[in-house]
């Protein structure tokens, strides 16, 4: 049994936090598996058996978070930039009193000279503290996950500024004994390195630097943000001949929707009467309107921008095509990539490094023999330039800006492993019929079938839901049905049944070869066939009477979509139920190397999984009858409008029918990979370069970092990796 629950979880600031909160929860008994999205604020954990709730959350306390059962649409208060102001509003006087005479500015005369050391220290004092306390979180966080056995990035903010400014104070004392005993040695080399702009500036800096990587994670979810607000919060409905307004919670299945011109349709449902043009852009990214008559299906957040039209509402509210495809999008932020596994892990034993590099720095420095305030200062530096949000963010954010990007297209793309998927593609296997065809399948022709035998199978086929069934119930000029008995379908050859006493097939070859057949009839069968026609033979009574021949159109953008992936030397193949000529046929006009016919549904997962030895297979079917093979797929791509969008076989949805997105699906995602190697690239590399550099190698070159200029370079870290995965929105 595989049981998954959702929490919210409040409080995190970097991936060393949600590596904490993951192995927290991973430790309850039964729990194996947990993922944390920090952009989102969500964990998903999935159990082999029922966990209380109550020891999930207790458990993520217990390590410094807040944590909740999952509430959608959570968002933390941010109000870094009020606290900037109010920062700077302190730091920029205590510039002025610490660094102003190094940069020619007029100095107060209550400053100046040993005698006033005591005046000018308590005085950065006094505008220093204002700072930390609107700084507080970062002390309360930090040490709070410091006290509880963790560490994140809060804490090496907090111990690298709390250890200036305690140093600081040790130096007031000091320069008070000195001016008690009149030690004017003493006075001067106290009162002449003092770390309280530090102190201040590391605060500021990083509460800036929250504020513009808060707002860079908003803008990641700016197309699920629009996609919630292209639904109505009121409706009309039809009350016997009044219309009424009412709020769309109030509305339920099988009400009736009045919607007039210029409006948002607050339901999926069905046109009972009236038609018009509607935008659906917002949901498939398809720019030109559609036209919309009695009995076709429309779905929420779409705008009626010409007609009316009243529709019998089928799901409303967290059923909806809309609402799925946010649930789609948010439950993607919620998965990892294999290759930020690694990430994670060094995530776990990073700040914990950090703070022990950081005592050696200090303990290295002093036993070389240089000052305390020299060996404080390399090791506050490597504390505040070190960066595990880099780390952190690095997948989670361009994850986010892929799929936001995606569904804005029409293209719900699962999770973060499908997105590394198709970046990897080797092979794209196509079913044919409502895939690389339209599915609007029209019968071509008949061989010795008269009006009353076309009448008998369009009958039978009623009962099936077939495209080729449809075909022949669409092909019946006369519309007058007649009674069908024992009707009996057989999954990929054909369905029977029995009509006033006679009994009937209606199928492939395959479904009849047992069956009696005249020559001139088999002759005309195989002369059709070598064609690469689609066949479907008609038995009375166990003798082969005739036949439909079909017709189905190829989709627009298929034969653009094969040359893109000819271009990248994908392997291409069909797989179809239909006749192996007619397959062929479809293949060469097509432009596919292989073409695979008369398989069945259950033979077609076998297929996919020969093709794997390729590498990764890409499976793309109509999310109904194929899903052992979308299942067996690395990916599976459905090509339904919507009405399967529910089907767990399927990684990625096209909303709209549109066989051109697989190219954009197969572009983000290499794109997608490329701006994640980027990110953790980047992030290590910094890193790696950064914090020697603070420690001071370079030092002999007489370059040295303070802690204002680390503080400086660690925002910067976070911020490259978040603006670098908002290109993909380019």
């Amino acid at each position: 049994m595989k049981i998954v629950k959702k929490y919210t979880v409040l409080g995190m600031s970097c991936s060393a936090c949600s590596a904490s909160v993951e192995r927290v929860v991973k430790r309850i008994d039964g729990v194996t598996d947990a993922v944390v999205s920090l952009s989102s604020k969500l964990l998903t954990i999935t159990a082999t058996k029922e966990v209380e709730d109550e020891l999930v959350i207790k458990a993520i306390k217990k390590a410094g978070f807040e944590a909740s059962v999952y509430v959608k649409d959570v968002e933390e208060k941010d109000d870094s930039l009020k606290r900037f102001f109010i920062s700077l509003i302190f730091l920029i006087p205590l510039l002025y009193i610490t660094m102003g005479s190094h940069l020619g500015l007029p100095q107060l005369p209550f400053f100046v000279g040993y005698e006033n050391a005591v005046i000018y220290i308590a005085c950065q004092i006094v505008l220093t503290i204002p700072v930390l306390i609107v700084g507080r979180r970062f002390f309360i966080n930090g040490f709070s996950k410091l006290f509880k056995g963790s560490s994140n990035m809060d804490t090496l903010i907090a111990v690298g500024s709390a250890s200036a400014f305690i140093y600081g104070v040790f130096s007031l004392i000091m320069t008070i004994i000195g001016s008690a005993t009149n030690n004017q040695e003493l006075i001067i080399s106290y009162s002449s390195n003092l770390y309280f702009e530090s102190s201040a500036m590391i605060l500021t800096i990083v509460t800036f630097g929250k504020y513009l990587e808060a707002g860079s994670k908003r803008k990641t979810r700016k197309a699920v943000e629009k996609l919630k607000k292209l639904a109505p919060e009121k409706a009309t409905i039809l009350v016997g001949e009044i219309e009424k307004i009412v709020d769309v919670s109030q509305i339920q299945v099988g009400d009736t929707v009045v919607v007039k011109e210029g409006e948002s349709l607050c339901c999926d449902g069905v046109v009972l009467s009236g038609e018009g043009e509607i935008d659906e852009s917002g949901l498939t990214g398809e720019s030109l309107p559609v036209y919309k008559k009695q009995d076709d299906l429309v779905k929420a957040s779409t705008i009626l921008i010409s007609g009316r039209i009243l529709v019998k509402v089928e799901s409303v509210g967290e059923g909806t095509l809309l609402s799925k495809i946010i649930d789609y999008v948010e439950n993607a932020e919620s998965t990892k990539a294999p290759i930020q596994r690694f990430a994670d892990k060094i995530s776990g034993i990073f700040v914990p490094s950090v703070m022990t590099i950081s005592l050696i720095t200090l303990i290295v420095w002093l036993i070389i023999g240089k000052p305390f305030d020299f060996c404080l200062t390399r090791a506050i530096s490597v504390l505040v330039i070190s960066c595990p949000c880099a780390l952190g963010l690095a997948t989670p954010v361009a994850v986010t800006v892929a799929t936001g990007k995606c569904a804005k297209e029409g293209i719900l793309v699962k999770n973060a492993v499908t997105l590394e998927n198709l970046y990897n593609v080797k092979s794209v296997i196509f079913d044919k019929t409502g895939t690389i065809t339209t599915g609007n399948i029209k019968v071509e022709n008949v061989y010795n079938l008269s009006q009353e035998l076309i009448t008998i199978c369009a009958s039978i086929e009623e009962y099936s839901s077939h495209p080729l069934a449809k075909a022949i119930v669409k092909y019946d000029v006369a519309k007058q049905k007649v009674q069908v008995n024992d009707f009996k379908s057989t999954i990929g050859k054909g369905v029977s049944a029995e009509v006033d006493g006679n009994f009937y097939k209606i199928g492939n070859f395959d479904f009849v070869k047992d069956l009696s057949v005249s020559e001139d009839l088999l002759k005309e069968y195989n002369s059709q066939i070598e064609s690469g026609k689609t066949v479907l033979l008609v038995s009375k009574n166990n003798v082969i009477v005739g036949f439909f021949t079909m017709f189905d159109e190829i989709k627009d953008g298929v034969l653009e979509t094969i040359e893109y992936l000819k271009s990248k030397n994908v392997k291409t193949a069909i797989l179809s139920g239909d006749n192996q000529k007619a397959t062929n046929k479809m293949a060469s006009l097509t432009g596919i190397e292989q073409g695979f016919g008369e398989v069945l549904p259950q033979d077609k997962a076998q297929k996919v999984e020969e093709y794997k030895k390729y590498g990764k297979t890409l499976f793309i079917g109509d999310g109904v009858n194929d899903s052992p093979a979308l299942t067996v797929a690395d990916i599976g791509v459905s090509v339904q409008s919507g009405k399967d969008i529910a089907i767990d076989s399927a990684d990625v949805i096209l909303l709209n029918d549109d066989i051109k997105k697989v190219e954009k699906a197969i572009k983000t995602g290499e794109k997608t990979v490329k701006i994640i190697k980027q990110n953790l690239f980047w992030a290590f590399i910094y890193n790696v370069l950064a914090i020697p550099i603070a420690i001071g190698v370079l030092y002999p070159l007489g370059i040295v970092l303070t802690p204002i200029i680390s503080s400086i370079c660690m925002s910067c870290s976070s911020l490259f990796v978040v603006t670098n995965a908002l290109r993909l929105f380019r």
